[in-house]
């Protein structure tokens, strides 16, 4: 990691023969998720599947506030490759998504700053000014957030997953998978059970199947192999699980400080969820718990019900004109 030590002109990381370089416009970059958690578990854990996630915020050139140039898609940019997953906002979204109530971006007003890779004096403003986008809204997004964590954790199909492995491997043993480089694979194990037949279907069939299992999306689509093979281990999505309480608890904490602690002081106990440790049941009888605790914590806030939307924009409108020297 990275410790922040003034404005950074330019970043570049490299992890293995991968190497992300942020845009130049690029005024404040971060990392996000399990990293910015203090929970990252590195792939070459049993247990690991974790990417390096990083959030970037954005200056756009003239041609977009003036013209007919959109920066990115939206006023987003998402980059993936290899370890890294990357997701860039142009400060006129990163503000909307800010207002919204949205916790994975209201956590770059508090990422710690050895996580951080780069902070110019425009993000050290917004920082500065964070109380504008506090609000009893956010408990909405909060959740809303950990709901689908929990729906997640215990929807994955088992057999689902048993067979989506299973058309990976031949897949990838018969050269045919999508992702395949020229890479050699053994032949995989022949054992009984209702993957079996799978072995006689023909390359069509196979294909088929795996566009049909990769269109299911986040409930199933996105996941790799890695993490199929754990949900079926644990019998349910520690991943998810740990997300869920660590969404809860964090809500917790919001309401009651005004502030969010991203980098976990609960860290071991949140690795010991993610890596299967704690029972199905434990896990819902703690989550129960914790939505009734965050509940009750946004009613006796001592915070407005929404937003500052008024000076938040004269903050925008203010940060972009020096930008572009207005």
């Amino acid at each position: 990691m990275t410790t922040y030590q003034g404005p950074t002109a330019h970043v570049e990381l490299t992890t293995g023969d991968v190497t992300f370089a942020a845009p130049p416009e690029t005024f404040w970059l971060a990392y996000r998720g399990s990293v910015a958690h203090s929970m990252f578990v590195p792939t070459t854990d049993p247990k690991g599947i974790d990417d390096i996630d990083l959030m970037g915020f954005t200056f756009g050139s003239r041609e977009n506030y003036f013209g007919l140039h959109e920066w990115g898609s939206r006023g987003t940019k998402e980059i993936k490759d290899g370890p890294y997953d990357v997701v860039l906002y142009e400060i006129r979204k990163a503000f909307s998504l800010l207002l919204q109530g949205n916790p994975n971006i209201l956590s770059m007003l508090w990422v710690a700053p050895e996580f951080t890779l780069t902070r110019e004096p425009a993000a050290q403003e917004i920082i500065a000014n964070r109380k504008l986008f506090l609000g009893k809204h956010v408990y909405n997004a909060f959740a809303g957030y950990a709901h689908q964590q929990m729906e997640k954790m215990e929807t994955r199909d088992p057999h689902e997953l048993r067979e989506y492995l299973a058309v990976t491997v031949e897949m990838k043993y018969r050269g045919i998978h999508p992702n395949h480089k020229g890479e050699v694979f053994p032949e995989p194990a022949r054992d009984t059970g209702e993957e079996n037949d799978i072995a006689c279907w023909d390359s069509e069939k196979l294909r088929a199947k795996l566009s049909h299992y990769q269109r299911k999306g986040e409930n199933l689509g996105y996941m790799g192999d890695k993490r199929k093979r754990l949900v079926l281990e644990h019998g349910y999505d520690s991943k998810n699980a740990a997300h869920l309480i660590r969404l809860l608890r964090m809500c917790v904490e919001f309401f009651e400080t005004g502030e969010m602690l991203v980098k976990r002081p609960d860290r071991e106990e949140l690795l010991a969820i993610k890596r299967g440790v704690w029972s199905l049941g434990d896990i819902k009888d703690l989550a129960a718990i914790l939505f009734s605790k965050a509940k009750a914590a946004k009613e006796v806030a001592d915070m407005p019900d929404g937003p500052d939307h008024a000076e938040a924009e004269k903050l925008l409108v203010r940060l972009i004109a020096e930008r572009l020297a207005l």
